[in-house]
């Protein structure tokens, strides 16, 4: 009888230690958690009006973020956990440093240094021939990636702004722009916008109105997701938040995902609701989890079928999107 008192007494001591052990634990991983660290910054180089998201721990607390020079921003938006993001202020540092969080008496700052980006135009093309619609006003140049807008005169004498989110291409050294429906034909001046707002007059290039292959309509994207969602590993989309109305996925359509600017590399993983792999490209980790170079804010490639039965579910997860970058739209091409 004495051995099994003994032997009570022994396990209710192991399970009160266990107890308090876990307990410390736990409290131990709410204080890491609650303490101000900044992990990450991305992009690293940027310019006015250029969205910045921060990444670490006791960001909820932040009341503020100071940039290089100096320059205080307040309005601060929760992302997620662990994440916040800031429009980059006016005034920011030529010669860039660090970002320095502030949260109620506590600061934090970087590891990694901002550097302040300068768009530079230096070249146009095609010179040489007429530009029909559809077809691309191709530039060259130096940080083209903070390039918001494009304007084309229209043949009503109104400018027509064609958004950088519907670029054939964007990155830092080169845009390729899709000549819209409605412009006037002739000698003509594009121009282009920062996000800014500064804009950037370009040499004259010959625009026709003549459509690219004979037809009547552009070439046009439904988009089927808005938002800005940074992904982690993993962010499970569900089909409910998915707008189909004036497009169903098929298996063979071109969807393309926009994300924030990125100035380093970035990954991204795509797996259809049920963990299938469709293929993207080559050259990556494997077909569906690849490297997007810096400046590569578009991506384009084929629907699966097992993408195009999960996004048409209407329930349950349509896609399952990993890596370290920030989706803002997902789009599918209608033509």
């Amino acid at each position: 009888m004495k051995k099994h008192i003994i032997y009570l007494l022994i396990s209710g001591f192991a399970l009160l230690s266990n107890m308090m052990l876990i307990s410390c634990g736990d409290d131990d991983v709410a204080d890491a958690n609650d303490v101000l660290v900044v992990k990450s910054v991305l992009p690293t180089k940027v310019m006015e009006g250029q969205v910045v998201t921060i990444t670490g721990t006791g960001l909820e607390k932040a009341t503020s973020v100071v940039f290089p020079g100096n320059v205080s921003v307040n309005n601060i938006t929760k992302v997620g956990n662990g994440y916040i993001s800031v429009i980059t202020p006016a005034g920011v540092s030529v010669e860039g440093g660090t970002v320095r969080i502030e949260a109620d008496g506590e600061s934090a700052e970087s590891v990694m240094t901002l550097t302040v980006g300068k768009p530079e135009p230096l070249r146009v093309a095609p010179l040489d021939k007429e530009i029909k619609i559809n077809e691309c006003v191709e530039v060259y140049g130096k940080d083209l990636e903070f390039i918001a807008k494009a304007y084309f005169p229209g043949e009503d004498g109104k400018d027509i702004a064609v958004d950088a989110s519907d670029f054939k291409r964007k990155a830092t050294g080169s845009l390729y722009i899709y000549s819209p429906m409605g412009i006037k034909a002739g000698p003509a001046q594009v121009t282009l916008e920062d996000c800014s707002g500064k804009k950037y007059p370009l040499p004259e290039v010959t625009l026709s109105d003549k459509v690219l292959g004979g037809s009547e309509g552009g070439e046009g994207y439904a988009p089927i997701w808005e938002g800005e969602q940074t992904t982690g590993w993993w962010w499970h989309l569900p089909a409910s938040e998915l707008d189909l109305s004036a497009i169903a996925p098929e298996a063979g359509q071109t969807i393309k995902f926009t994300f924030t600017h990125h100035d380093a590399p970035q990954t991204f993983c795509l797996c259809d609701g049920a963990w299938g792999a469709p293929f993207i490209r080559d050259g990556g980790e494997s077909g569906n989890n690849i490297v997007l170079a810096a400046g590569e804010d578009f991506l384009e490639f084929e629907i699966s079928e097992g993408m195009a039965t999960t996004m048409n579910s209407e329930s349950g997860t349509a896609l399952i999107i990993g890596g370290d970058i920030t989706v803002t739209k997902i789009q599918i091409k209608t033509e």
